[in-house]
C-alpha cells in the first residue's frame, strides 16, 4: 500500500515529535507544580509520594489497552500519526471510527489497498479537528466550573463529594453501557459484557478485601487487576 510509505516516513516523524514532546513537557510541569505546590497547602511529602506512587501504578492497566489498540492503528494510518493521536487522545474508540469516515469520505477505505494519499491526509485532518471541541470547551469553561459546582451543590461540601462521585460514576457507567448493552447482542458485544461483568466482580471482591484487612497492595492494584482480568475474560470470549 504506497499510502503507507507516506504515512511512516521521516518526513512524518519529523513532523509528530513535538506534539509527542509537548505532552511530555506538560505532564513535567503539572508534576513539578504539583510537588512544589503540596506542602503549601499541608500535604506532606509521604503523602504525595504515596499518591504519585499509586497514580503510576493506576495507569498501567490504561497505557496497555492504548498500546493494545494502538496495533490496529499503526496498520492503518502508519506509525508517527497513531504515536502522536494516541499521545494526544489516548482513545483508539475514537481515532478509528474518526480515520475510517474520513477515508470512506474521500472515497477509499482504510486500511485496503485503495487508499491514497489524499485519502490518508483527510485521515489525519479529521482525526485532528474533530476533537477540537473538546479542547475549546477545557479552554473556555475549566474556570467557571468550580463557580457552576458551587451553584448547582449550594456551597455544601457534602453535595460536591456526591457530584464529583456522582458524575465520574455515570461517565464511566454510559461507557461501560454503551460498548457491552445493546438491543441486538452479538459476539462482540457479548465479550465487552464479560469483560466488564468479569471486571466488576473482580472490583467487588478486593473493595470487600480492602475493607477487611486494609491491604496496601489491594488499595494500589486493586483496578488494575480488575482491568486486567476483565480483558483477559473479554478475549476469551472474542469471535474467532
Amino acid at each position: 500500500m504506497e499510502y503507507l510509505k507516506i504515512a511512516n516516513s521521516l518526513g512524518m516523524w519529523i513532523s509528530c515529535i513535538p506534539a509527542v514532546v509537548l505532552v511530555i513537557f506538560q505532564a513535567a510541569l503539572f508534576f513539578k507544580k504539583a510537588w512544589e505546590t503540596g506542602p503549601k497547602i499541608g500535604v506532606t511529602e509521604a503523602q504525595m509520594k504515596e499518591a504519585a506512587k499509586s497514580s503510576f501504578v493506576a495507569s498501567i492497566g490504561p497505557s496497555l489497552v492504548i498500546v493494545s489498540g494502538m496495533v490496529s492503528l499503526l496498520a492503518s494510518v502508519g506509525g508517527p500519526l497513531a504515536w502522536m493521536r494516541l499521545a494526544f487522545i489516548g482513545s483508539v474508540m475514537y481515532e478509528l471510527p474518526a480515520a475510517d469516515r474520513a477515508a470512506t469520505a474521500a472515497g477509499c477505505h482504510l486500511g485496503t489497498d485503495d487508499m491514497t494519499g489524499e485519502a490518508f491526509a483527510n485521515c489525519a485532518w479529521i482525526m485532528t479537528v474533530c476533537c477540537l471541541g473538546w479542547i475549546l470547551v477545557s479552554a473556555l469553561f475549566t474556570d467557571k466550573m468550580d463557580d457552576f459546582r458551587s451553584k448547582v451543590t449550594g456551597g455544601s461540601s457534602e453535595a460536591i463529594v456526591a457530584l464529583t462521585a456522582g458524575g465520574g460514576m455515570g461517565g464511566f457507567g454510559y461507557m461501560v453501557c454503551q460498548r457491552a448493552m445493546y438491543t441486538s447482542y452479538g459476539p462482540s458485544q457479548i465479550a465487552n459484557a464479560v469483560a466488564a461483568l468479569v471486571g466488576l466482580v473482580v472490583m467487588w471482591f478486593m473493595q470487600t478485601y480492602i475493607q477487611k484487612t486494609d491491604a496496601k497492595w489491594a488499595k494500589q492494584f486493586g483496578m488494575t487487576i480488575a482491568m486486567f482480568l476483565g480483558m483477559i475474560a473479554g478475549a476469551i470470549f472474542l469471535p474467532r
